[in-house]
């Protein structure tokens, strides 16, 4: 006959004792599994009911946004171009005859009219030539006038009046020619700007054709830009354009000119853009920024800040619907300015997000507040 010890059979009891616990904490478990969907079926109907379409929500505690709402504002489409001031015209005065230069008038850089005196050339024996050729001209003329009055009588014949009429005619033509001789030995401005160059000096000899000086017309002065083939079409002659300088000036211009060939390197067209130079201040050579007004366009203005990156890396702006779901839209710039962005793009009725912006994905369920502080967004805030 075996006896068990009191020691072994208090390991038996323990031993037994966690079997049942097991077993008890097994049979609670799954009866909570089973009817978790019955003790709390209010929380459920509740976020069947905030997110019908099924959409993602990232967490149990649902983000919190600021937005605003905005009504977009009317304005240009602006597209800025970078160009250089040009003349309106260069033009060169050269020597009509090959002679030696006399004198010279006016600096490089000094304003010039139309007329002004640029340089002179030895005229050698023109001017005694040309009262010679005046004295024939009064003789040839006085002897063609004795020879109409006996015309009538019959008293002279009619090829000694013809050849009369053939000197007379030979007469003004040798003296208008030296006339232009004597006239081409006084260079003059033929238009009013700036001398710019100066090509000889007192005592040089010139041949014919020679350049002598070049003016610049620089009233109006030319902005030349190219301009991208996709916005070819959107502008025409006699539009505005607004040319700001390095110092910081703005004034305002025409387009006078659209090319009708693109460059075959770049594809750009080249726009030409007069604007006033009052006393032609302003010179040629300078690099300026041109602003261009293409179509109409709806858009709101944004600080940089709100800009986020969708997922592929394109840039955009998150909004919030009126179901409390983000969205993202990809944002065109219409136009940028020092404190903000002109962008199209958002939904119309859409309110955006100004504040959380980082913390949400596109389809997120969020909370709304709405910003009490409008100064990341312009336009006009409801």
């Amino acid at each position: 006959m075996r006896f068990t010890t009191p020691f072994k059979l208090l390991q038996q009891v323990d031993i037994n004792r966690s079997w049942l616990l097991a077993g008890l904490l097994s049979m609670v478990l799954a009866v909570f599994l089973l009817t978790a969907d019955y003790i709390q079926p209010k929380e459920s109907e509740q976020a069947i009911a905030e997110n019908p379409d099924n959409r993602p929500v990232t967490d149990n505690k649902l983000a919190s946004v600021v937005v605003q709402n905005l009504n977009p504002e009317t304005m240009h489409r602006v597209i800025t171009l970078y160009g250089e001031t040009q003349p309106d015209r260069t033009i060169t005065v050269t020597a009509e005859m090959a002679a030696r230069v006399t004198a010279v008038s006016g600096k490089r850089g000094q304003l010039v009219k139309r007329g002004d005196d640029i340089a002179a050339l030895y005229q050698g024996s023109l001017p005694q030539q040309v009262k010679a050729a005046e004295a024939r001209v009064s003789q040839t003329s006085i002897d063609y006038q004795s020879a109409l009055s006996l015309k009538d009588s019959n008293h002279i014949a009619r090829n000694r009046l013809a050849q009369l009429e053939v000197d007379k005619s030979q007469a003004d033509s040798e003296l208008a020619r030296l006339k232009v001789m004597l006239a081409n030995t006084q260079l003059r401005a033929p238009v009013s700007g700036v001398l710019n160059e100066r090509f000889t000096e007192q005592g040089d000899f010139v041949d014919k054709g020679k350049p002598v000086a070049t003016i610049l017309d620089l009233d109006p002065l030319i902005v030349s830009v190219s301009l991208p083939q996709g916005d070819v079409g959107k502008l025409t002659t006699g539009d505005s354009a607004k040319i700001l300088y390095l110092d910081g000036q703005q004034v305002t211009g025409k387009i006078r000119y659209i090319s009708s060939q693109s460059d075959q390197g770049t594809k750009t067209y080249q726009v030409e853009i007069a604007i006033n130079n009052p006393g032609m201040a302003k010179p040629a050579g300078m690099s300026v920024e041109a602003e261009l007004m293409l179509e109409t366009v709806t858009a709101i203005k944004i600080s940089p800040a709100l800009i986020s990156l969708s997922e592929v890396g394109e840039p955009g702006i998150k909004w919030i619907d009126s179901s409390r779901h983000v969205g993202f839209s990809p944002i065109d710039i219409v136009r940028t300015e020092a404190d903000g962005l002109w962008v199209t793009g958002i939904p119309d009725q859409a309110r955006l997000i100004t504040r959380g912006q980082g913390f949400v994905r596109e389809g997120d369920l969020v909370t709304v507040s709405v910003d009490a502080i409008p100064e990341l967004v312009s336009g006009t805030v409801q």
